[in-house]
């Protein structure tokens, strides 16, 4: 998976979207009438699509690279990390802690930090892997 989106980020860095977009622009001259508006609005589309792409990734590598930003993240993921250690535990080895488990809406918010902590160190390392 992560070798995809590397992949996918090397591609729309390179000339790879650029080349898209000539043949496009070629393809809307050479077109007439609905056919040339159909392939300029396409054109225009694919081309903004790109650029929040980039955006995106420059907001995120930046956000990634700020230490305020994990200071702010392990206020959340620690406490989560060490409940989630306490049950992994207790089923284990049959401890007699009875963790309580987390109440709605707290365990999908539990999910959606471990499974974004994931695809966070998934892009970091896509970043790294792509300079």
């Amino acid at each position: 998976m992560s070798f995809l989106l590397s992949l996918l980020v090397k591609m729309l860095t390179g000339g790879t979207v650029d080349k898209v977009l000539d043949y496009m622009q070629r393809k809307a001259l050479v077109a007439s009438g609905d056919a040339r508006a159909r392939f300029e609005v396409q054109r225009e589309l694919v081309k903004a699509a790109v650029d929040e792409t980039r955006i995106m990734a420059d907001l995120n590598k930046a956000k990634l690279g700020n230490a305020f930003f994990w200071f702010l993240i392990s206020l959340f993921v620690v406490p989560l990390a060490i409940w989630w250690t306490a049950v992994i535990a207790d089923s284990l080895f049959l401890f007699s802690w009875n963790v309580a488990a987390l109440p709605e809406p707290l365990n999908e918010w539990a999910g959606d930090m471990v499974r974004w902590l994931f695809y966070t160190g998934t892009a970091a390392a896509m970043f790294k892997a792509v300079k």
